[in-house]
């Protein structure tokens, strides 16, 4: 008699199974049969099953405990946005201050540019004339220019050995 075997197709026997065909077997107490699981599948989040919950509370019904949890983070991840947000403006307030000092230094350099390439000019000009002289008093065939000249730069080479002499102290390092 095949009445007592179960197939092997179908879920094991519970409870439920032994009442209603009039059998006793009870081998999986407390496992609901093919019918209640295939009925209960969709209350349940088989995705938070079989990966875990991400956050802590599945997608479905989650109740009051996550939507708690889930406000307290928000609140906590708006409190670091505001507190990064903060510290944005505070590092663009100073880039702006570095900015306006860079600006005012460029525009200092700009006029002190200015100013040398004045004071180039007129040394120029002033070098210029005096070559002018110096040529004018080379073409003449007097040798008196060259005597003073030469007298000149050895006055001027003497001096410049005497003023470095005074310069040292005696028994300095030098």
């Amino acid at each position: 008699d095949l009445r007592g075997c179960v197939p092997l197709t179908s879920s094991p026997p519970s409870v439920s199974d032994g009442l209603r065909g009039g059998h006793s077997v009870e081998m999986n107490r407390g496992t609901p049969d093919l019918r209640e699981r295939m009925q209960n599948r969709f209350e349940v989040d088989q995705r938070a099953a079989l990966f875990g919950s991400r956050g802590g509370a599945s997608r479905r019904g989650g109740g009051g405990g996550s939507d708690m949890h889930a406000a307290a983070s928000r609140e906590m991840m708006e409190r670091q946005n505001d507190a990064a947000i903060e510290d944005l403006e505070a590092k663009v307030g100073q880039l702006k201050e570095i900015t306006r000092s860079i600006g005012k230094e460029t525009s200092d350099s700009n006029m002190l540019l200015d100013v040398l390439g004045l004071d180039f000019d007129k040394a120029g000009s002033l070098l210029k004339g005096t070559m002018g002289h110096l040529k004018v008093m080379m073409q003449q065939k007097s040798g008196k220019h060259m005597c003073y000249m030469v007298a000149f730069v050895m006055v001027l080479f003497f001096l410049m050995y005497f003023l470095r002499g005074i310069g040292r102290v005696p028994g300095g390092g030098r």
